[in-house]
């Protein structure tokens, strides 16, 4: 077998952390495609680690304690914990390569995450009381087929001949220990991709069943009903960009607009959902109505939209809470190929058609499945032009 080719450094890292005299780099064996590596980065969570995350909370419990920190969501994505906490994405060059920046003053056990405006304003930082940290995430060949080097490195810059004395000092008992952290991490993210990669390999074009990642994610209108009764979470593979999923998207809805392009004879007065965007129904504004069935005055209000990325509609109560949220997100997993991650969640107070709440759950997990799955092909259906008018997709 062919030997694997070693770990090759990164131009793009070495120039961002020009200077830093303290350097660390962990790489490991994976087989998954770039794409879901970093789609997995993006969604590994702390709970993903538990024992990365139990360290990292003994670590920086004085500073939680003294309130300078606060308390970590495992649940929330690491990496957008990072963000939350100071840390600067500096070059993003997905799927290839992910490079982070932040100041702290490491050596310290108390630590008050240091917050920068703009790449610009972190560069010119050179408190000497501080040291940088950068952050290298990215994927290299081995030279074998089907496998990657998965790498995550680490350089840290001491701003002054004291900081770096004192960081010296640290770095000696923290080394090991972050080396370990940051290998948990990447198994982490190994695992999660695979899985993923796994799943969607071995499903067919008709499956919307969510992988692992999707329904544990946080996606937008969570937080509109942050205790729902149930939450049920689909997803489907198209090969097209997210540009030529959205405008289904956006002219859902009965009657007047496109239809929900499941089972017509249900939601669309048996009148046949569109099989061409229409240019009038491509710019909904937030609070419009994309109404439940034909006819009807009431239906799903568009709560909120990211133009091609996300778009959250919610059926309100006669007292103006919110019900029910049905969020569709695009993720572009690949050039032309996108994941279309669908979730419904339901309030304390819905029940369906006044049935009690376990008749409730046990209909609505079927009754939806059903519409959901006819709903996702017919829109992958659309999106990828298999079927382009209405007379030949009779």
């Amino acid at each position: 077998m062919t030997e694997r080719l070693p770990v090759p450094p990164s131009a793009a890292f070495d120039a961002v952390a020009r200077g830093a005299q303290f350097r660390d780099r962990i790489a490991i064996v994976v087989r998954a495609a770039p794409e879901h590596l970093f789609q997995a980065l993006r969604q590994v969570t702390e709970r993903d680690m538990k024992l990365a995350w139990l360290i990292g909370e003994l670590r920086y419990l004085p500073s939680r304690l003294a309130g300078r920190m606060p308390v970590a969501d495992p649940g929330q994505p690491f990496l957008a914990t990072l963000v939350e906490s100071g840390t600067l994405i500096l070059v993003d060059a997905s799927p290839r390569e992910v490079i982070t920046g932040s100041a702290a003053q490491l050596h310290r056990v108390h630590q008050t995450p240091r917050r920068f405006a703009s790449r610009a304003a972190f560069d010119e930082f050179d408190d000497p009381d501080y040291d940088k940290l950068f952050m290298s995430v990215r994927v290299a060949p081995t030279g074998r087929p089907g496998e990657s080097w998965l790498v995550l490195e680490h350089a840290t810059r001491a701003l002054s001949p004291a900081a770096q004395r004192q960081f010296t000092k640290y770095w000696r008992i923290i080394r090991p220990t972050g080396a370990f952290v940051t290998w948990l991490l990447l198994r982490a993210i190994r695992r999660r991709a695979q899985e993923d990669q796994n799943m969607w390999s071995l499903r067919g074009p008709r499956s919307v069943r969510a992988t692992r990642a999707e329904r544990s994610r946080a996606l937008p209108g969570d937080d509109t009903i942050p205790q729902p009764i149930d939450t049920l979470t689909h997803g489907i593979t198209i090969r097209r960009s997210p540009r030529d999923v959205w405008p289904w998207l956006v002219q859902m809805g009965a009657g007047s607009r496109a239809g929900w392009y499941s089972y017509d004879a249900l939601d669309n007065g048996r009148r046949r959902s569109a099989w061409q965007i229409l240019p009038d129904l491509q710019h909904p504004a937030v609070g419009s109505i994309f109404p439940a069935l034909p006819g009807r005055t009431d239906g799903f209000r568009l709560l909120a939209l990211e133009r091609e990325r996300t778009l959250t509609l919610g059926w309100l109560t006669l007292a103006g809470s919110v019900d029910v949220t049905w969020t569709f997100v695009l993720d572009e997993v690949s050039p032309g190929v996108t994941r279309l991650v669908v979730r419904v969640r339901g309030g304390a107070g819905y029940r369906f058609h006044g049935l009690p709440l376990p008749l409730t759950k046990l209909v609505i997990r079927a009754v939806h499945f059903v519409m959901q799955r006819k709903q996702l092909i017919g829109i992958k259906r659309r999106a990828e032009g298999m079927l382009l008018t209405q007379e030949n997709a009779a």
